[in-house]
């Protein structure tokens, strides 16, 4: 469909002549970074409150809309003022009010608040930090420095949100499929869905793109072709403008609407339309008009998936023909190309920031391009029905002609909905870990690729980035950097069995495309041998679920209790009979590891931190007490019956329990465990003190060396053999600007 939006083309001719190539090559620079706003932050100070003059859209997707406590919105930094000078900070920001009431409608607003971002997690793969958020507490903290809409704007804002009550208020999958596709908003989309469509490589088809300028501008000549050619003209260009003041300033909205509009400048002058000086041109603008979006996500992979499909799909098309040929190639066969070249053009940026790649995109975007095409335009003709229909003259007329559109939509949805249910393997979108190196090989490899040259000489490039570590046979534990959560990984060698204790997790949002599965990917993980649930939280439990979507867990071990709801219950459905509830006394042995449940007992009536599982895991003559979030009661259950019992506590290694939070870690514990090294995963600046200065002076009292995650980043403890011939820790910790350890 950008070939729809682009116009008539001819490829020799756009290549030969392309005197914007050179400026638009040296800008595209900004594509491949993390954007102009990554280095001009340094100033900022989270823990101060800021007053920032922002402007908030009236219009489109980023304008105001309602979450969970309150209001967010996509805002654009002019001005920020902290401890009583300027800073520069983020270009744009999302823009977040608490409580009920509804924030003004002013376009220039001032307001005091503190800024907030996900940090980057450290681990062998060092994830990319989350997007700068501003947290105001207030609507009485907001104070209006513009003018207010002007009647124009007004009446766009009333008119989008005329087209979009109806579709709010209607129930059912096709109205949520049509809101993504028509208003260019996917927050309302189903996870699962959206994680479905990841997944498969078909996020792009909820984009507002050339796609939608394809259908837009097509529908218009079907309807008003018979016009004369300036009145065709404007009208044309009338319908984008007016489409986007609908959907917003979306990035591959802007790039397929501006190369239209260039071609319907070439055609009024009667020039030849060139698609990629149109490319070019749409790039060097929008960077013009706002320096800060090529920080945006978004905005690099629309401009490099056209790319791609201009350059590299007509020599993909010619060398799967053997040759140039005077007859039109297939239809089937430049569809392929088109999508195959995109990816292709992407995956630089796929690779690093994603994480996953997508072998079977090109193929299912065959099937599902041209349906997203028919959703999209039974999605336009059901809004404007359901917008008639909510008009008192005119439901009687309306209303039964929306309602058979969206069962049609509502059927249209059920591929969408499938792509969820597509069980996890490396066929489907394998997660890979790729570095800036990595990233620049790729892309060095795909310049080869488009210069010609023999076949072997691509291959070897791609051997060169996808080589694998030499393999290590020493049983490992590494525990993640997952921010304030845990998740442990033990492993028995490089080729042995992979056990996950835990996975971390976000109360919203992907934990396991945020950071998880590029961290086990750079482990060399692709499958969980067994998983193990200490604790039903969602900072134990989120990331194991979510991780379900895209690596295969062999099975799972965890306290029945925690199966019962919340997210040990959906991690019990997602599994089936994978799952085994386990209690005190439970042992087995996983390759190098001997596993032993000290705690709780299966029968256990109540949750809670009192109830979380303490699990004894041993290789060689070595061991570790992972202590999940247990507090000072569970403890003090935990040393009665090991003292009955005579079950021994005695560890080499001690996971201290719940982040290090002052109720867990007494010394009765730490006496009876006596470990040489004490591990704390927690996450940096987190608003719970963990962990507890007074818990950490207790170990270290004992003469117990501490390492945390929050400091240190990814923590690996390697047992080796020693002259002895049995086995003793040997750690090693990557060395992070803050804390290093040897």
């Amino acid at each position: 469909m950008v070939l729809v939006a682009a116009g008539p083309l001819d490829w020799t001719t756009a290549l030969r002549r392309a005197p914007l190539l050179p400026l638009a090559a040296a800008l595209s620079v900004v594509l491949l970074a993390e954007g102009p706003g990554g280095s001009r932050v340094l100033e900022l100070d989270p823990e101060r409150p800021a007053t920032v003059d922002v402007a908030v859209p009236v219009l489109g997707a980023a304008a105001w809309e309602r979450a969970d406590h309150g209001w967010t919105a996509r805002a654009r930094v002019h001005v920020i003022e902290q401890s009583g000078r300027r800073v520069p900070g983020p270009g744009r920001v999302w823009l977040r009010l608490g409580g009920e009431q509804a924030p003004p409608q002013e376009t220039r607003l001032q307001v005091r608040g503190y800024f907030s971002r996900r940090p980057a997690y450290r681990n062998l793969h060092v994830s990319r930090p989350g997007e700068w958020g501003f947290n105001v507490k207030s609507r009485w903290l907001m104070v209006a420095v513009g003018r207010a809409p002007g009647r124009g704007s007004r009446l766009l804002a009333g008119l989008r949100q005329w087209l979009l009550r109806p579709v709010d208020e209607a129930e059912g999958p096709g109205a949520l499929l049509a809101r993504a596709l028509v208003f260019g908003d996917a927050r309302r989309v189903p996870p699962e869905w959206r994680t479905g469509l990841r997944r498969a490589g078909l996020s792009h088809l909820l984009a507002v793109s050339g796609l939608h300028v394809g259908l837009l501008l097509a529908g218009f000549w079907w309807i008003f072709g018979a016009l004369s050619g300036r009145l065709a003209w404007a009208g044309a260009v009338s319908i984008l403008l007016l489409y986007g003041c609908l959907v917003g300033p979306r990035p591959s909205f802007l790039r397929a609407a501006v190369m239209a509009l260039l071609v319907f400048l070439a055609m009024a002058l009667e020039r030849p339309p060139q698609a990629l000086n149109s490319l070019c041109a749409a790039l060097i603008l929008l960077l013009a008009l706002d320096p800060d979006a090529g920080g945006d996500l978004g905005f690099r992979l629309s401009f490099l998936a056209t790319a791609g499909i201009l350059v590299l799909a007509p020599r993909l098309l010619t060398w799967w023909r053997g040759g140039p040929e005077t007859r039109s190639p297939k239809p089937v066969a430049v569809a392929l190309a088109a999508t195959f070249a995109a990816q292709l053009a992407t995956l630089p940026i796929t690779a690093v920031e994603i994480g996953l790649l997508t072998p079977l995109s090109p193929l299912l975007n065959l099937a599902f391009v041209p349906l997203t095409a028919l959703v999209l335009g039974f999605s336009l003709v059901w809004v404007a029905l359901a917008a008639l229909a909510s008009t008192p003259v005119l439901s009687a007329a309306a209303g039964p002609c929306a309602r058979a559109v969206q069962t049609i939509l509502d059927l249209l949805s059920v591929p969408f909905a499938s792509l969820a249910h597509l069980p996890p393997g490396l066929w489907l979108a394998p997660p890979v870990s790729v570095d800036g190196t990595a990233a620049l090989a790729l892309a060095t490899w795909l310049g080869v690729l488009a210069s010609g040259f023999r076949r072997a000489i691509w291959a070897l490039a791609l051997v060169l980035v996808c080589t694998p570590a030499s393999p290590e046979d020493e049983p490992v534990l590494a525990m993640l950097d997952v921010g304030q959560g845990e998740a442990v990984l033990l492993r028995s060698g490089e080729r042995g069995p992979v056990i996950l204790v835990d996975g971390g997790g976000f109360r919203r949002g992907n934990f396991a495309e945020a950071a998880l599965l590029q961290a086990l990917a750079a482990e060399g993980v692709h499958r969980i041998d067994l998983g193990i649930l200490s604790h039903g939280d969602s900072d134990h439990c989120r990331g194991l679920l979510e991780l379900t979507s895209y690596l295969r867990i062999e099975r799972l071990w965890a306290v029945p209790v925690e199966l019962r709801d919340g997210c040990g219950r959906a991690l019990a459905d997602r599994l089936g009979g994978r799952v085994r509830g386990v209690g005190r006394g439970y042992a087995d042995r996983v390759g190098a590891w001997d596993l032993e449940v000290l705690h709780p007992g299966a029968d256990r009536p109540e949750g809670g931190n009192s109830a979380s599982m303490v699990l004894r895991a041993c290789a060689g003559g070595s061991c570790v007490l992972l202590t999940g979030d247990l507090d000072l009661m569970g403890e003090r259950e935990l040393l009665a019956r090991s003292r009955r019992r005579g079950i021994p506590l005695r560890s080499e290694v001690l996971k201290v329990a719940h982040h290090g939070s002052r109720t867990s870690t007494g010394a009765a514990l730490l006496a009876a465990v006596n470990p040489s090294l004490a591990l704390v995963s927690a996450g940096r600046r987190n608003p719970y003190g963990h962990p507890s200065p007074e818990v950490v002076t207790r170990i270290e009292r004992r003469g117990i060396r501490v390492l945390r995650t929050d400091l240190h980043g990814r923590i690996e403890v390697r047992f080796r053999r020693d002259g002895s011939g049995g086995r003793r820790p040997v750690l090693r910790v990557a060395a992070w600007p803050r804390g290093r350890a040897g």
